[in-house]
């Protein structure tokens, strides 16, 4: 194969040859499949949001700390905020890594329903803890099964469905995790009027059952028919696939023939491919943009308003924080069910800068009302403002964040640059987390809502590095954008730039796809 046939890679030729028609594809099966490993996210978006509002209830501080000796009243201390929220973060992060090895020796199955087993031993740790340290401890367990359940799960996903319902299958854990965040805080709305430890227990309960439920069900599952064939057992993957197939056996055998020729095709082309290609000359550039999506969208000031909603909102000290919450968890939820659409039709780059100076905006707007002290009406306000930018966070710079990292990357170095952005990510999430309880917190810094002004110039140099290298990928070709990084096309001119026709039409990946067929 030549480098630029190389370079279009397995992405493409996927596609030069699937079964004439998809009809009927799709079986009871695979759906069912498909939606109890998407609800890997639940799992996570449960406990993501869950530990805002019991880290607020009165029953938990109470249990685990006592007074804060700097408000006398029951509320976590800066420290403690620091500690029950960054440290499941490197238990996801440990998670995360060891995923990798998982997947490649037992496959995709066996390392979920481990993480389940792991995840109940965690949250039940939680659920009767007797001290902080103890329950750190379960969420620490928890995010390590987490992190592993949630870097397998996209790879299923991807998989197991056929090319044309890939994109749709994958998002599902985004909605999902949403989702969840809603449930658990509706959950913890009922209870946190229950007196004594019952309070914080039962929604610790029920997130111990979650994994319960999904083990029993992942187990009936049919392992990954690619990740079968990656490991020459191609009559298991035949197995398998007619379980998850509802079209005929000659529809079936082209795809198997397919699988073959991308597995042989993915393996020369990685042959001579290093983690450390995605930092040379050629690719540096692609490699931060992508590698920043993630890691930006931290520091724009959703923090406030997702991890630590409850407690944020307990600061402000306007209406019931608890109620509050899920209106924050349902902006949310609303803003991802829109992103498909608003990016898909207005394109990635202008859904990207029109929702970044929005999120700038109300930065700048909540910080400036949050300095009129003991003003019941400017922290309603900012209690609203940040519903707003939750809405507009996952409508936007959220949803981009997984997109556009698999969209920008070279196909033979998307592994390693997707496995650089995760590691970005967790390193922000954890220096975030940390930063925002010492900047809010009474006992630290005390700013409050001022927090926001500090996020507000972050967005703006975030809105300043995207004008300037952030690509508009919509409709583009993996061929497209290899040539115009490799011209050096501004990133601002993507939109009107003029590829070569063999770019547009892939003709050089049918070509490849030919080459080996014969």
């Amino acid at each position: 194969m030549t480098a630029d046939k190389e370079e279009v890679g397995s992405a493409e030729i996927e596609h030069a040859d699937l079964p004439r028609s998809e009809k009927g594809a799709v079986n009871a099966r695979l759906v069912f499949a498909c939606v109890v490993f998407s609800a890997a996210s639940f799992m996570f978006g449960y406990d993501d949001k869950l530990i805002s509002p019991v880290a607020a209830l009165e029953s938990f501080v109470a249990k685990f700390q006592g007074v804060n000796p700097a408000t006398g009243t029951f509320v976590l201390t800066a420290r403690n905020q620091n500690i029950i929220f960054s440290i499941p973060l490197v238990g996801a992060a440990i998670g995360g890594l060891l995923a990798s090895p998982l997947n490649f020796h037992f496959g995709r199955k066996w390392p979920v329903v481990a993480a389940y087993i792991i995840s109940i031993g965690g949250g039940l740790l939680q659920v009767f803890a007797p001290s902080l340290g103890a329950f750190v401890g379960g969420r620490f367990i928890n995010g390590l099964a987490m992190g592993t359940a949630m870097a397998t799960a996209p790879l299923y996903l991807s998989e197991v469905v056929p090319p044309p319902v890939r994109g749709r299958s994958v998002s599902s854990l985004n909605i999902l995790n949403l989702i969840a965040g809603v449930v658990a805080t509706v959950v913890v709305w009922g209870t946190n009027k229950i007196s004594g430890r019952l309070a914080y227990q039962i929604p610790l309960a029920i997130q111990s059952a979650i994994p319960v439920i999904l083990l029993a069900l992942t187990i009936l599952l049919p392992e990954s028919p690619e990740w079968l064939m990656s490991k020459g057992n191609i009559e298991q993957a035949r197995h398998n696939l007619r379980k998850l197939r509802g079209y005929s056996d000659e529809h079936l055998d082209d795809e198997i023939r397919l699988m073959k020729l991308c597995e042989r095709t993915t393996r020369e082309m990685l042959s001579d491919v290093k983690f450390w290609h995605i930092f040379s000359r050629e690719h540096l550039k692609r490699t931060i943009v992508a590698g920043s999506f993630f890691s930006l969208n931290q520091v724009s000031g959703i923090i406030l308003s997702t991890t630590y909603t409850t407690v944020f909102l307990t600061q402000l000290n306007v209406a019931n924080a608890f109620s509050l919450t899920i209106i924050a968890s349902c902006c949310t939820l609303a803003g991802t069910i829109a992103a498909p659409l608003v990016i898909d039709r207005a394109g990635r780059r202008p859904t990207a800068l029109v929702g970044m100076t929005i999120l700038f905006a109300i930065d700048v707007v909540a910080g400036c009302l949050a300095i009129k002290k003991e003003n019941r009406h400017a922290s309603l306000t900012i209690a609203i403002l940040s519903f707003i930018f939750n809405f507009f966070w996952a409508s936007s710079f959220f949803s981009l964040s997984s997109l556009m990292p698999s969209e920008m990357a070279t196909p033979k170095l998307r592994h390693y640059t997707m496995s650089y952005t995760i590691t970005c990510q967790e390193i922000t999430a954890v220096i975030t987390t940390l930063a925002v309880p010492q900047l809010t917190s009474a006992d630290a810094a005390n700013l409050g809502a001022k927090t926001y002004l500090v996020f507000a110039g972050c967005m703006a140099c975030i809105i300043v590095f995207m004008y300037f290298y952030m690509p508009e990928t919509r409709g583009r070709t993996f061929a497209e954008i290899d040539e115009m990084y490799a011209a050096k096309v501004p990133a601002r001119k993507w939109r009107s730039y003029k590829t070569s026709a063999e770019a547009r039409t892939g003709e050089s990946a049918a070509d490849s796809s030919d080459k080996i067929r014969t």
